[in-house]
């Protein structure tokens, strides 16, 4: 009856070790505050199957807030922004916690189903936030509960 717990504080804690976060939040409204350390790290629930197993689909989120320096840049390419510098970063993030998921046993026996390709976030919502999201499906058994039927 606590799969979901299982599931999330499984995510959370791929996501703690991670080199370069600082915060880590979780459901519908990310934490946009001002007193917010980046990067960030957001955790969204987007669905759930019941079966023999039990089925969540999480969207994560790595986000890094935009700089932009006052100094005109004379290189179109890099510009003058650390927009490069923050999609860097968030890939490492979640490169780190697809691969820690991957190689770690767990005694939940919580696995990953699917991972969905990384999809860019460039000044995400135009609040100044730059990085990746992933969906990843994660599989636990369906076994902590009993059902009695009666015929």
């Amino acid at each position: 009856m606590n799969q979901y717990y299982k599931c999330l504080n499984f995510i959370r804690e791929s996501l703690r070790n991670a080199p370069l976060v600082n915060t880590i939040t979780q459901g519908v409204s990310m934490d946009t505050e001002k007193k917010t350390i980046y990067p960030l790290a957001h955790v969204n629930v987007l669905s759930s199957r019941i079966g023999q197993d039990v089925i969540f689909v999480f969207e994560i989120h790595a986000l890094d807030i935009r700089n932009i320096s006052k100094i005109k840049s004379k290189d179109k390419f890099i510009g003058n922004d650390n927009e490069i510098d923050n999609l860097n970063t968030c890939h490492a993030i979640l490169n780190y916690m697809i691969t820690k998921i991957q190689l770690q046993r767990n005694e939940d026996d919580i696995e990953i189903v699917e991972i969905s390709d990384l999809m860019p976030g460039i000044m995400l919502d135009t609040n100044m936030l730059d990085g990746w999201k992933i969906e990843i499906t994660l599989s636990i058994p369906n076994n902590e509960m009993t059902v009695c039927c009666e015929e």
